[in-house]
């Protein structure tokens, strides 16, 4: 009962950051929001509803405490659900579908990155629910993600069990959506734009070295001491690399190269026409799942060596109470940081996929609905989510037209929890590690770097080594605040 109160008092607090906006809002704007949202209408399709407009027009003013009920705009579920036809209903379940096919696995994976349970990724379904109402990205999926769950693991990794890294995690989750909403409430999401891409990109390809070495002893079977520290990882997977375990790292090498294989390989020709392009790629890593699972149960692969996942609780989790823990006020600083990385990931991919269609989204609700996610999924023993990069792309690839396909997701994860978790105790960690080495792989950005040289610009090139070097020996998250302070003295004092 007392868990309960508690969830109760995070909702009653979501809809007071809330409505901390409204008397804010522009009454005049209500005549051309009516006009763009029955154009909308008119155009007809589930996702012609608020990702069509632009991202002021649904800031429209009830006055007082009526804006808080405002429900259509806090809710943009009530404008789409109506619109959807039964060929978007087809197309949101396949999407749907297909990145759940994706997320089990990469969920597994990634929150063993951040040194928790590879259940706990699947306890995500209830932050699904809650963006999937409140988001007005049609294309947005979110759940755990790389990025996040490098994080997370320098701000849990000294915790000495797994119940006690859960526990604070949770925490971080819960006070970190409540930072995301008030953002939100105050019209103060756009911030994020204004982060130089330079910080991001050296960002982004240190968390990607991080996550490598993180994996090196599951991908090598070896006992390489994790650290928050990227060049300490580095340097502790590099010394024990030697002592790999031969069917181990054969396993890890196999999975990679299958991967690769799905693909870089035309296996979609096979596919009726109909079939989302890169079908085959965007379900290689739960097929490698599959695969693993099947060859350790026919070939023992575990008497040969290999760790596997083990054993893996059935059902949902039960509700908790993250609202408080003894370490919460050392760990501040971290819970602005996951702020930051979550939002700086989920804003800029959202706005990047909508306008591919000319569209925009509403940084503002964005940031609600994201924060209430977080806020609302803390109590379900998960930890912090954001957009991801790849599970959003393959929502386009698959044609998706709405948030029903978020709905379709959580509903097959929730399925599988109950029916289907026996199924990934004989999954070889090395598979696991694998898929996250593989995934990964991309986000180093080369390509900036290649750009600096290829212009000539010296200034440029230094800063991005200087971001990235301070991120190496301080940690990620240090090493972000350290690189805007960098960025913003650089273009103060020098001129940059």
């Amino acid at each position: 009962m007392r868990h309960f109160a508690s969830l109760v008092a995070a909702c009653i607090a979501i809809e007071a950051c809330i409505a901390i906006e409204a008397p804010r809002r522009d009454l005049a704007r209500a005549p051309h929001a009516t006009a763009l949202h029955n154009a909308a209408r008119a155009r007809g399709g589930a996702g012609a509803g608020l990702e069509t407009q632009p991202a002021d027009s649904r800031r429209v003013a009830r006055g007082g405490v009526s804006s808080v009920i405002d429900l259509p705009r806090r809710f943009p579920i009530l404008d789409w659900l109506p619109l959807l036809t039964r060929r978007d209903c087809v197309s949101d379940a396949v999407a749907g579908l297909t990145v759940a096919a994706m997320l089990i696995p990469q969920a597994m994976s990634y929150a063993s990155i951040a040194g928790l349970s590879p259940i706990v990724g699947l306890y995500c379904y209830v932050p699904l629910v809650v963006y999937a109402c409140m988001g007005t990205s049609r294309y947005i999926a979110v759940g755990p993600v790389a990025i996040v769950s490098t994080t997370m693991l320098g701000v849990v990794g000294g915790e000495p069990t797994e119940a006690a890294r859960l526990a604070l995690a949770s925490c971080v989750m819960f006070w970190s959506g409540v930072l995301t909403t008030l953002l939100g409430a105050l019209d103060l999401g756009g911030f994020i734009e204004a982060l130089d891409h330079d910080v991001l990109s050296a960002f982004v390809t240190c968390c990607a070295v991080n996550i490598g070495c993180s994996q090196a002893g599951a991908a090598l079977r070896v006992s390489a001491a994790r650290s928050h520290v990227p060049a300490v990882g580095l340097w502790n997977a590099a010394r024990a690399a030697p002592g790999f375990h031969g069917p181990t790292l054969a396993v890890s090498l196999a999975t990679a190269a299958f991967l690769a294989l799905c693909r870089r390989l035309p296996l979609d020709a096979v596919l009726p026409a109909a079939a989302p392009k890169n079908l085959v790629g965007s379900l290689g890593p739960f097929f490698a799942m599959v695969l693993g699972a099947f060859a350790n149960a026919r070939w023992d692969l575990a008497g040969a060596g290999l760790r596997e996942v083990g054993r893996v609780p059935a059902g949902l989790p039960t509700v908790s109470n993250p609202l408080f823990h003894p370490k919460l006020p050392s760990k501040l600083k971290d819970v602005a940081v996951v702020t930051l990385v979550m939002l700086t990931e989920t804003l800029s991919m959202g706005k990047a996929l909508a306008a591919r269609d000319g569209r925009s989204i509403d940084n503002s609700q964005e940031a609600v609905a994201l924060g209430a996610a977080n806020v609302l999924g803390a109590f379900f023993r998960t930890y912090t989510i954001a957009g991801s990069f790849s599970r959003s792309a393959v929502n386009v690839m698959t044609g998706a037209t709405s948030q029903l396909s978020a709905l379709v997701t959580a509903g097959s994860v929730v399925a599988t929890l109950l029916f289907f978790t026996s199924s990934f105790e004989r999954v070889p960690k090395a598979v696991l590690a694998a898929i996250l080495i593989t995934a990964v792989s991309g986000l180093v950005d080369s390509e900036r770097l290649a750009a600096l040289r290829r212009d000539g610009d010296v200034a440029g090139l230094c800063l991005w080594l200087s971001y990235f070097a301070s991120m190496m020996a301080l940690g990620a998250a240090e090493g972000l605040l350290l690189s805007v302070a960098i960025h913003y003295g650089a273009r103060t004092v020098l001129g940059f």
